[in-house]
């Protein structure tokens, strides 16, 4: 009897190990798509029996998981790389289609250069005037249109670390409760199933260091910084940025721990660097903005309107910001005003203002660049400084140069008669009389050539004091190389003198304050004249277009801005976004196959292969049935006895 019983139990044994087989294979099947299942499988080991005594079958089956730290550690790495590298990819790609559409400002800028350059060569056209005008306002809305994109980008940023970090905050308090179920059922595999999900989905929003514990728990850690222990949580929390100027930085627990957070550091990491992108575009764009507008503001002061009088402002932008520091400890209080707005950085900066004893300097936070501030009042990079009270050693002020200017440009002219196309001076033969007519007695050869203005005359040029800009000027010779100017009002007081060398010679009139302030209008002449020829200089008339001329060339003067020519500066600034953005899809790319290759290493070790287990499966129900047959036969055998005793 103890033999068929003996076989009976050592066939019930095997029974219960292929039973729970079965099971785990359809556990696996039904679980194979679910995020951090790994595949179970069952341990079975021979129960021990008296020595010279048959097999006493198997003792009670366990399950186990198929699991690899390290494989699972790259997976979440990976993950954090490539969530990263897809957020930056898309909103670099935005910043780069914001100069697209209504915010092409190339193509408006261009537009608007192309229609003065027309109008100067008909200077008295209402109609060519309007549309100048028109392509103003285009110009100022595409500044506006890129710049409502960017500002967009930079405030989706603010909202993906905002969303990010509260998604991360509850990952760590589910896996908190998972730790905690853990000290309960150490190693539970539906608990563990749970854990590796947990990880994967934070793994996406900032680089996780899991150190797993005898129990299945963890402790979690980022960048240094212990997240998860067995203490609880350490919460994330964020702290805005000030402006456009001070970035949103990251803290950890009630003790406020700084937690930093690279651009590759999934989508934590990705919100904070996108933030930083998105200002430096914006900050790139206004001051192109201010460039433009300074730029074409100084070319109107040059010339004169339809009205005789100096050109007024074309565009309208906001003026620089200067923020003190709060640890400032001197009285001195500091604005600031765009002198030259060609020698602004097209970078925008902002500047950190610094005072020492040995004066001013000012660091470029975008370039790094140090600039030390000149003369009185300080001046670098064309922002000139206005200081009232006294500073103290080591006081520093921030000072943005285009605050909003993309944003806050508008056109400033209230009529297309208000658009200087006429030069300050037309250059003619002979006297100005009292009826205003001009004679020309003239018995020598004189010849005016093309004006220009510059912030050096010429070596020899007569130069007209700015208090004299707007006079009409006289210039007599009284031999036949020397000269005199004066004012037609007062013909016999000589204001400047002059000598024609080599048949050349030049005069030049300083602007008066404002925007074209400390630059001249400079006409060369050249002849043989005879003593007692001259030129009278009278202001520009409608007929005039030289100063629309002046004013077109801006588009490729060499020296526009501190990037080359105006053109170059606002083609290399969209193509610049266009490059961050193209290289980041590359690398988004990149990191999205280096996630597939990591999940499929992954799966190869813990994942739930169907052939596999339908083998597996295969095998389980004919040992099942097999085991079954013992018994059966068992039974018979034991029926069979009874039935002879």
């Amino acid at each position: 009897m103890s033999g068929i019983s003996g076989a009976i139990n050592t066939a019930l044994s095997g029974l219960t190990l292929f039973e729970a087989g079965i099971a785990t294979v359809s556990n696996n099947l039904a679980n194979q798509s679910t995020p951090g299942y790994s595949v179970e499988t069952v341990n079975a080991s021979t129960s021990a029996s008296p020595a010279g005594q048959p097999g006493a079958g198997v003792q009670a089956p366990q399950i186990i998981q198929a699991s690899n730290g390290f494989a699972a550690a790259l997976l979440r790495s990976a993950n954090a790389s490539a969530q990263a590298a897809t957020n930056q990819a898309n909103t670099l790609t935005t910043l780069s289609n914001a100069l697209t559409n209504n915010g092409d400002v190339q193509s408006a800028v261009n537009q608007f250069f192309q229609d003065i350059s027309t109008l100067a060569a008909n200077p008295a056209s209402a109609a060519q005037r309007q549309t100048v005008l028109a392509d103003a306002q285009v110009v100022t809305s595409s500044f506006q249109s890129a710049a409502g994109t960017i500002n967009g980008a930079i405030n989706g940023s603010s909202q993906n670390l905002q969303q990010s970090v509260s998604a991360a905050n509850n990952l760590l308090g589910q896996l908190a409760a998972i730790n905690q179920g853990l000290r309960l059922a150490p190693n539970s595999l539906s608990l563990l199933d749970q854990q590796q999900a947990a990880l994967n989905t934070l793994s996406s929003l900032l680089p996780v260091n899991a150190l797993s514990q005898p129990n299945g728990s963890v402790i979690i850690a980022t960048g240094g910084t212990v997240l998860l222990d067995q203490s609880g949580v350490q919460q994330i929390a964020v702290v805005p940025g000030v402006g456009n100027n001070v970035p949103p930085t990251l803290t950890a627990g009630n003790s406020a721990t700084p937690l930093s957070a690279g651009e590759g550091d999934g989508a934590i990491g990705a919100a904070l660097s996108t933030w930083q992108a998105g200002t430096t575009a914006l900050q790139g764009l206004n001051a192109l903005a201010v460039v433009f507008a300074g730029g074409v503001n100084t070319a109107q002061a040059q010339g004169l309107t339809q009205a005789g009088t100096p050109g007024g402002a074309i565009f309208s932008v906001p003026t620089p910001s200067v923020t003190a520091s709060p640890g400032n400890t001197g009285t001195a209080a500091v604005t600031a005003q765009i002198s030259n707005s060609s020698a602004l950085p097209t970078d925008g900066g902002p500047f950190l203002l610094s005072y020492s004893t040995g004066g001013w300097s000012a660091l470029d936070q975008a370039s790094g660049i140090t600039y030390s501030g000149s003369g009185t009042p300080p001046s670098f990079a064309g922002i000139t400084l206005n200081i009232t009270g006294a500073p103290a050693n080591g006081d520093q002020f921030l000072l943005n140069p285009a605050p909003g200017a993309a944003t806050g440009i508008s056109v400033a002219a209230t009529s297309a008669s208000a658009i200087a196309a006429a030069d300050p001076y037309v250059a003619t033969a002979g006297v100005l009389h009292s009826n205003d007519a001009i004679v020309n007695s003239n018995a020598g050869a004189l010849n005016a050539g093309g004006d220009s203005v510059t912030a050096t005359p010429a070596a020899g040029a007569a130069v007209v004091p700015a208090s004299y800009y707007g006079q009409s000027l006289q210039i007599t010779f009284t031999s036949t190389s020397a000269y005199t100017v004066a004012s037609t009002a007062a013909p016999g007081t000589a204001i400047a003198t002059g000598t024609l060398s080599a048949g050349a010679t030049s005069i030049a009139v300083a602007y008066p304050a404002g925007p074209a302030s400390g630059q001249y209008w400079q006409l060369p002449i050249t002849g043989t004249p005879a003593a007692g020829d001259s030129i009278t200089l009278t202001p520009g008339g409608s007929a005039s277009g030289s100063n629309a001329a002046r004013m077109a060339s801006l588009w490729t003067a060499p020296s526009a801005t501190t990037a080359g020519t105006l053109q170059q500066a606002i083609v290399g600034f969209g193509t610049a976004l266009g490059a961050n953005a193209q290289q980041a899809q590359q690398l988004a790319s990149a990191a999205t196959g280096q996630v597939t290759t990591a999940t499929t290493n992954l799966q190869n070790i813990s994942g739930v292969s169907t052939d596999q287990q339908a083998v597996t499966l295969t095998n389980y129900q004919q040992a099942y049935q097999a085991a079954a047959q013992v018994i059966s036969t068992a039974h018979s055998m034991f029926e069979s006895l009874l039935q002879a005793v």
